[in-house]
């Protein structure tokens, strides 16, 4: 009897307890997305599970255990794509949307494996292009370029490895009082063991782009890009070409703009890569369109640019580049002769830049950074030592420090002239005499969240034309800086995620100087004086699919006589407002589909002695849409 009692205890007591054989998530499920894979008689254990965001293309993969099943943490909320995946099974896709981060789901996805035919050819290519490219990339990585899946109706399991995500775009409005339309396409993904990047787009307006609204004189305007990337076994190469023309009342003729340019970069042994790029740019009265404008910037000119290098990486703590850079730069090509200056005489000048530049660590969290410019133009040599200091503030925290001067030796180098893209600058290397620079970067829990603060100070050793805008029909929006300009610059950028579903960016440039010569096309001095202000706010709101973009822009340009009386001013002002919408989130829409509209506001522009020439407000409104499938 006590025996039977101690055993009828025992019994009620492993009753009473949890069911140990059950995962533990069965009990208190935690905040994601859980299920199991299936195959057609039992769990599929090493299956590739994919959770692909369609608000911010994030990708998150996990594979599952011995018994199927798989677990992602802490998504946040937002539509999703979830792809199973396993060498020799059908893929799944299936689509969910997450109201909130702490929400859990649970899936069973069961993938099928049936004998070849053509209807399962079809089936095959129906569900591949529901997986977005990023997901194929990394399946026919993993898979050492081949997707395996059986082989349908005769075709090679290799030539599945092709896969491709294209985008189509589409847009249309009205800008300065003309009708702005264009449109762009972009085909992205893996050809075998080649990556394929093609992108190409198109605009025009109908209306002379350089009159103010309500010229009564008609013109028209257009702009056309195109792009190729390809990449593979270490090698990457990049063909584009840009093309401008515009036509209008003005007395120099139509704008042209023809640059061509070929980037090929390769891997060389374990630690080297060799650079090659070369450039051709042909242009006719596209940097010289002002009022005012310097006497060295031509109306007509040709430019080459071969450059080569090469980077060696001896270690962990030391790597060198060498490189060899040759430029020649044809001005005068049809000239109005009756135009003052050298500008309107035909001449062609050339250089070679010899460079090289390295980083020794001299402890773990002190890296010294070196290197030297010489140039050899038209008889002349430039010396330009630069050096600088990484120090590596705790886990998060880092501050540079760079300097770089131009040393000239044997005479004065010939005046160049160099236009500029503010966004992809880099006066320290060309165009600047002097170059000092510190950057303080804050990097915390990914990109979402960082912080840096630079201040820079240039003195201009060539005359630029920096373009605040890679748009034709904005090419107003740009400063002269000539030699003798000393340019202190102040940016700030910021990225913070403000929540689990808003991620915020702010990037703020400000800079003023000025001081250098301006000699004009009439060959009369002036003194320089610029400032600009360049910020914008890009917020993503997550689980509404939504972008916001603001940017402000102020650039000022004043040109003082020897009087101290101002000749000639410019001030060009732009509010720019962008707003993208996904409606996937609001539609269950196999494609990717997302509408935008633009507003802009902008005033100003040219250098020129009447203010109030410049004082029109100008309207740019453009709708498109995008779809990606």
């Amino acid at each position: 009897m006590p025996t039977l009692r101690k055993s009828f205890l025992l019994i009620a007591a492993l009753a009473l307890l949890p069911d140990l054989s059950q995962p533990a998530q069965a009990t208190s499920r935690v905040a994601g997305i859980g299920g199991r894979v299936l195959g057609e008689t039992s769990p599929l254990a090493a299956a590739q599970i994919y959770a692909y965001q369609l608000a911010d293309l994030s990708l998150h993969k996990a594979l599952t255990d011995s018994q199927g099943n798989f677990l992602f943490q802490d998504l946040p909320a937002g539509l999703y794509k979830i792809i199973a995946h396993k060498s020799g099974f059908m893929p799944v896709v299936v689509m969910l949307t997450r109201a909130t981060s702490q929400a859990y789901t649970s899936l069973e996805l069961k993938l099928s494996q049936r004998q070849p035919t053509e209807k399962d050819a079809e089936d095959f290519w129906t569900v591949r292009a529901k997986v977005p490219a990023d997901v194929l990339r990394d399946i026919d990585t993993s898979a050492a370029g081949t997707l395996q899946v059986a082989s349908f109706a005769g075709t090679s399991a290799g030539s599945l490895a092709s896969s491709f995500k294209t985008e189509m775009q589409a847009l249309t409005g009205f800008d300065r009082g003309g009708q702005l339309s264009g449109g762009g396409v972009g085909i992205k993904g893996q050809l075998g063991g080649t990556l394929v990047d093609l992108k190409g787009n198109f605009r025009q307006l109908s209306s002379d782009p350089f009159q103010p609204a309500g010229s009564s004189t008609a013109g028209m305007g257009q702009t056309s890009s195109l792009s190729l990337n390809l990449g593979g076994h270490g090698s990457r190469i990049n063909i584009s070409s840009i093309s401008n023309r515009g036509n209008g009342n003005r007395e120099d003729g139509p704008v042209d703009f023809e640059h061509y340019q070929v980037n090929w970069s390769q891997e060389v042994g374990e630690n080297g890569h060799s650079d090659f790029a070369a450039h051709y740019t042909n242009e006719s009265n596209y940097h010289r369109q002002g009022a005012v404008d310097p006497l060295d910037i031509p109306q007509t000119s040709r430019s080459y640019l071969i450059e080569g290098a090469y980077t060696e990486a001896f270690s962990d703590s030391n790597t060198l580049q060498a490189g060899l850079r040759y430029r020649e730069r044809q001005f005068g090509l049809g000239d109005d002769p009756s135009r003052q200056g050298k500008a309107s005489e035909r001449q062609a000048l050339s250089s070679i830049d010899l460079f090289s530049r390295g980083g020794v660590r001299v402890q773990p969290a002190v890296l010294m950074e070196y290197g030297l410019y010489s140039t050899l133009s038209n008889g002349s040599l430039a010396l330009t030592p630069q050096g600088g200091v990484v120090l590596q503030l705790g886990s998060e925290w880092q501050l540079e420090t760079t300097a770089a001067r131009r040393v000239y030796k044997d005479a004065q180098p010939n005046p160049d002239f160099l236009p500029t893209l503010f966004e992809q600058r880099d006066l320290c290397e060309q165009g600047s005499e002097a170059c000092y620079q510190m950057n303080l970067t804050r990097k915390g829990d990914g990109d979402d969240n960082s912080f840096t603060l630079s201040a820079i100070h240039r003195q201009v050793g060539d005359t630029l034309r920096l373009y605040f805008s890679d748009d034709f029909f904005d090419r107003q929006e740009s400063l002269y800086l000539v030699r003798g300009d000393k340019l202190p610059e102040v940016h700030v950028g910021v990225s913070r995620k403000l929540s689990p579903r808003v991620i915020t960016k702010l990037d703020s440039s400000l800079a003023s100087g000025g001081g250098g010569t301006f000699f004009g096309a009439d060959g009369r001095p002036y003194e320089n004086d610029v400032r600009y202000l360049v910020t914008s706010l890009d917020t993503r709101f997550l689980a509404s699919s939504t972008g916001v973009f603001i940017a402000f822009h102020q650039l000022q340009q004043q040109l003082d006589s020897a009087d101290g009386h101002p000749a000639a001013q410019m001030e060009y002002e732009r509010l720019q407002l962008t707003v993208n919408q996904n409606l996937n989130v609001l539609l269950s829409l196999a494609s990717d589909w997302t509408v935008q509209l633009n507003m802009e506001l902008s005033r100003g522009g040219n250098l020129t002695a009447d203010p109030s020439e410049s004082d029109r407000i100008r309207r740019r409104i453009l709708g498109g849409i995008a779809v990606k499938f």
